[in-house]
């Protein structure tokens, strides 16, 4: 079944949203908690569904690739919040070494409203460095300790909280021969009720064969609704990582400008269904937990708006306190490096937002 839902009417076309199609509009932009409650209910009003397994089991293998046992431990990751968490990295520098900054970013995205680690160090240290050893637990216990001697209160008052608690709908993972996607194993826990399936098969009384046919359409739906839902998703997001690879590798830094109708294009869906697919999502990255849309931004040239702050921030880390650079030599460094046309309003502008001082108040010694 192929459920390419599009909403947008077209002229002298009129689209009639039949209960089974509005039912597949609402299951595509439904999260993974969304989803697993929806099922729930439909389970409670529907005898011929059944929910096989725990509901909450987490994460299992997608048809895609072969998954490690460890990742069904990872339910509920923090969501990135860029504009507390480019607040809080400006700061990194001050304490951190260049080579610490990536496992000092990685943590800054999942601490919670208190400023607290949302992770146990053995599963950041899994999720970061794909081992669990007693050297990669210290040196995030290390980096976290690091990071709790800066100040904390200023930021998460200068904000909302960090972030809220999220489940991934989707994980990304690193493998020898590129990434993975891990898909969330909720879809899978639905079946058709074999004692009602034989109940209408063998029933005589034109009443309960009449409900029971109902309810067995609607439990087939809904299974094919969701199946649906899970191909979207994962053609959405197989078609992001090749897009936004750089990203995947490196980091906000390479987090390029894209619209949800280029997406669309490549895999000849419309731009709503892609929207949708992609409302009030998360998907968990080798950078943190961020949310599905961040992928679609606005920048100038191929950089995005992400990119180019994460670019004057590490500009600004590695400036001489005793000179640091204006806003006019920002400007000169992008077109110079980056090959990029920027305005001095615009450096300055993405510099308050990260609430960055001007070069004068940087400056360490001031005349």
């Amino acid at each position: 079944m192929q459920v390419d839902i599009n909403l947008d009417l077209k002229a002298k076309q009129e689209l009639v949203m039949t209960p089974q199609l509005q039912m597949a509009v609402k299951i595509l932009q439904y999260n993974s908690l969304e989803l697993t409650e929806f099922i729930n209910e439909q389970a409670k009003e529907n005898p011929l569904l059944e929910i096989m397994g725990n509901m909450e089991n987490g994460y299992n293998n997608s048809a895609y690739s072969g998954i490690k046992k460890e990742a069904s431990n990872y339910e509920n990751f923090v969501a990135y919040n860029p504009k507390f968490c480019e607040s809080l990295e400006n700061q990194l520098f001050e304490v951190l070494s260049d080579n610490q900054l990536e496992l000092g970013q990685f943590i800054v995205g999942n601490l919670n409203h208190k400023g607290e680690l949302s992770l146990e160090f053995e599963e950041a240290a899994q999720i970061f460095f794909d081992s669990k050893s007693e050297k990669n637990i210290e040196e995030i216990k290390s980096i976290y300790k690091k990071i709790q001697s800066l100040d904390l209160k200023e930021a998460l008052n200068s904000v909302n909280p960090c972030a809220e608690y999220v489940e991934a709908d989707l994980i990304v993972e690193r493998t020898e021969t590129g990434y993975q996607i891990i898909a969330d194993d909720n879809d899978f826990n639905l079946n058709i009720s074999s004692y009602y399936l034989n109940l209408l098969k063998n029933n005589n009384d034109s009443e309960v064969e009449e409900y029971l046919q109902k309810k067995y359409k609607s439990a087939l739906w809904l299974i094919k609704s969701i199946e649906q839902r899970k191909n979207t998703i994962m053609k959405i997001l197989e078609t992001v990582i090749d897009k936004q690879y750089d990203f995947f590798e490196s980091g906000f830094k390479y987090l390029y400008t894209m619209t949800m109708q280029e997406i669309a294009e490549e895999i000849e869906m419309h731009e709503s269904t892609v929207s949708r697919a992609t409302r009030n999502k998360y998907i968990q990255t080798p950078h943190g937990t961020v949310p599905f849309k961040i992928f679609f931004n606005s920048g100038i040239d191929n950089l995005s708006s992400v990119s180019i702050k994460a670019i004057i921030v590490e500009l600004i880390k590695k400036e001489d306190q005793n000179s640091p650079l204006s806003d006019a030599k920002i400007v000169e460094i992008f077109k110079r490096e980056y090959e990029l046309d920027i305005s001095r309003r615009t450096v300055a502008k993405y510099r308050k937002s990260l609430a960055i001082k001007g070069s004068r108040s940087r400056m360490k010694n001031k005349p």
